[in-house]
């Protein structure tokens, strides 16, 4: 029984089947297991599925956090004057320049920490992070230093700017995803691994001299 159970968790763990005589980096097989853990895709057909649809959805966002950001601060801006929020405190910018700034902080943030969350890379992470804080501050700075002055409109400008940012931020997530996920399909082809798990494998097996399906 104890060989049959080796022989279930062994199976269910992604397989690298490639030709005994290549052998491929390390690095490059570690980040490409831990995409498919983190994302699960089930085949190489899934991982298709799944590239269009986040792709889709990246390209739809982006789309729509574009056209809130000229609705709502270009064409917006005479209706609710923004010239009237102070300039802000890093780099002296403009509301309008701050909200250009915000979705370009969001996007290298979360390339920075994507890349730095597969190949366990810590500096990339810290600055992924630092970016994170830069951009809640700008977002975040109508409402917590110039409320006294502005009130409602301090609130105003920070619910555009926070909106245009949860967008971007969502859409640069789905993109990143979608190229990793292309990523992943084209190395398995260049490689000529499978880094997904077996099928066809019941959780335990009933009788000790059973193989496990790819042996």
């Amino acid at each position: 029984m104890a060989l049959g159970e080796d022989a279930s968790l062994e199976a269910s763990e992604p397989q690298f089947a490639a030709d005994p005589g290549e052998s491929h980096d390390p690095e490059t097989l570690f980040i490409l297991d831990s995409i498919v853990q983190r994302l699960k895709p089930r085949d190489a057909h899934h991982v298709r599925d799944m590239i269009t649809e986040r792709a889709r959805t990246s390209g739809a966002l982006f789309i729509s956090s574009a056209l809130w950001w000229w609705i709502a601060i270009s064409e917006g801006s005479d209706q609710v004057d923004d010239s009237m929020i102070p300039k802000s405190t890093l780099g002296s910018f403009d509301f309008g320049t701050v909200s250009l700034i915000v979705p370009l902080l969001i996007i290298v943030a979360t390339l920075f920490t994507g890349i730095g969350r597969e190949r366990g890379n810590a500096t990339m992470n810290l600055i992924g992070g630092g970016l994170g804080v830069l951009a809640a501050f700008y977002i975040l700075e109508p409402a917590m230093m110039h409320f006294g002055e502005l009130e409602g409109d301090a609130l105003f400008a920070t619910g555009r700017v926070l909106v245009l940012a949860v967008m971007v931020g969502f859409a640069s997530h789905m993109m990143f995803d979608a190229l990793l996920l292309q990523w992943v399909r084209a190395s398995m082809l260049n490689m000529g691994v499978d880094v997904f798990p077996s099928a066809g494998a019941d959780p335990v097996e009933g009788h000790a001299d059973e193989s496990p399906p790819y042996a």
